[in-house]
């Protein structure tokens, strides 16, 4: 009798756990010979959003890579993506820089919002024509700066944030070097990692029988 009970319960949480967004997909497509990778909900634990109200810039590095499957699997194209997430307290605004398209950074006015322009989809695109069997599989770090890459921060935003900081103040916003270095010891938000990997698909014909 208690197993009769406890069966439905399992197949409620498997279906609940079902419908939860992964932090990581990918979905292949073998007519347009690409694949939609989604980003989820990767941003949204407290940890991350209490590090980035109090100064300290989350990096994403993401990583996609088509693979040829055959009896050696051969890496065939990989394209990589960098997204820094970054509050600027003096304006209250939260800055999205990214490796790809504009090379200014796109400004949002909550942390919500932010996210939002994150955890998207992103199109992948083949561009081998070699028939055969292929997957894509895709990594994601997400990680808070080092003291070195939050100068290198400061010199991207130095055009975004001019008009708002006066004289030589240290961007970004009012937090000095060695209040990050302490934001960072004392937060220690550890990396989150995440993979995924796609359904096969062909590019091609089919080989003979």
């Amino acid at each position: 009798m208690r197993a009769l009970l406890l069966a439905p319960l399992l197949a409620f949480a498997t279906a609940a756990a079902a419908q939860e967004p992964r932090p990581l997909a990918l979905r292949a497509d073998a007519e347009s010979m690409g694949a939609t990778l989604t980003i989820g909900p990767v941003l949204g634990d407290h940890e991350l959003a209490d590090a980035v109200l109090s100064g300290v810039p989350i990096r994403l590095r993401l990583r996609a890579e088509l693979w040829r499957d055959a009896f050696f699997d051969e890496l065939v194209e990989s394209t990589t993506l960098t997204t820094v997430v970054v509050y600027e307290p003096l304006t209250r605004r939260y800055f999205v820089r990214s490796t790809s398209g504009d090379l200014r950074s796109r400004v949002f006015p909550s942390y919500e919002a932010a996210r939002a322009a994150v955890e998207r989809d992103y199109p992948l695109h083949a561009l081998t024509r070699r028939a055969g069997n292929y997957y894509f599989t895709a990594a994601l770090d997400i990680e808070t700066l080092s003291v070195s890459d939050l100068q290198e921060l400061e010199r991207w935003l130095q055009g975004d944030l001019q008009p708002a900081v006066s004289g030589g103040q240290s961007l970004p916003g009012a937090v000095g070097e060695g209040a990050r270095r302490l934001l960072i010891r004392v937060l220690g938000v550890p990396n989150r990692q995440y993979e995924a990997r796609s359904n096969r698909f062909r590019i091609g014909p089919e080989p003979a029988a």
